[in-house]
């Protein structure tokens, strides 16, 4: 399928319909970050964890995701493999 031709939803309606954060992981920093911008443009609460977020964004997804707030988390593989967000994850289904 085309990008914009609604890949997205195979995951994303299935975690709106779940209790919850699901965790998507992808290595395209910039698709991340516009499909986070398109879920809370509708009132999802996602955030992403990657090498291109602002201290400020990156403390802004950890509140919410302690507080059980955030729906979607997108996380880079790399993030994810440095170790440093592995604590986000346990006890979470992964996606």
């Amino acid at each position: 399928m085309p990008t914009g031709g609604g890949k997205s939803l195979c995951f994303q309606l299935p975690a709106l319909l779940r209790e919850g954060v699901t965790v998507v992981i992808s290595p395209l920093i910039a698709l991340m970050r516009d499909q986070v911008r398109s879920l809370q443009a509708v009132g999802v609460n996602a955030g992403t964890l990657t090498s291109g977020n602002t201290q400020e964004e990156t403390d802004l997804v950890w509140d919410s995701l302690e507080r059980g707030d955030l729906k979607l988390l997108y996380i880079a593989p790399e993030r994810l493999a440095a170790g440093s967000a592995l604590g986000c994850c346990v006890g979470l289904v992964l996606a």
